[in-house]
């Protein structure tokens, strides 16, 4: 697992591509199944990759954030809405960790790193989900 980060756990900067670089290339240091994802700010609509879409439960590739969140464990949906909450107030770098279930009930993390841009005519969040690779 990351060693900045455990389920339940978040941090949000303001705009900084380099701490964005490091969060996502620690992530691929490891043996992680790696994906990108963005979000349109002025649809709230999120669009996910096919790893994402069955790991999170989704029935579409296209979401809203409370399909994401719904799969995390409750305790960890306000830290997630804090953290998009505050990355779509202003331009910033972010990353997470939640916990979701396996067919086996058992926790297994999910990683979000993510940018926003915050502009007058449009604004978007993009970044990556990391999950552990699923074992045969």
């Amino acid at each position: 697992m990351l060693q900045f980060m455990k389920p339940g756990f978040g941090t949000i900067l303001p705009e900084d591509g380099r701490a964005h670089e490091e969060w996502v290339e620690a992530l691929m240091r490891q043996d992680y199944v790696i994906e990108t994802w963005h979000c349109d700010l002025s649809t709230g609509l999120f669009s996910v990759g096919e790893a994402a879409k069955a790991r999170h439960g989704l029935s579409d590739r296209l979401c809203g954030l409370l399909d994401i969140i719904r799969g995390y464990h409750p305790d960890q949906h306000q830290t997630v809405l804090n953290i998009l909450e505050q990355a779509t107030a202003a331009a910033s770098s972010f990353c997470f960790c939640a916990s979701l279930e396996d067919a086996d009930g058992d926790a297994i993390p999910v990683f979000c790193v993510g940018t926003s841009r915050i502009d007058q005519a449009a604004g978007r969040m993009q970044g990556v989900f990391a999950f552990m690779p699923v074992e045969d």
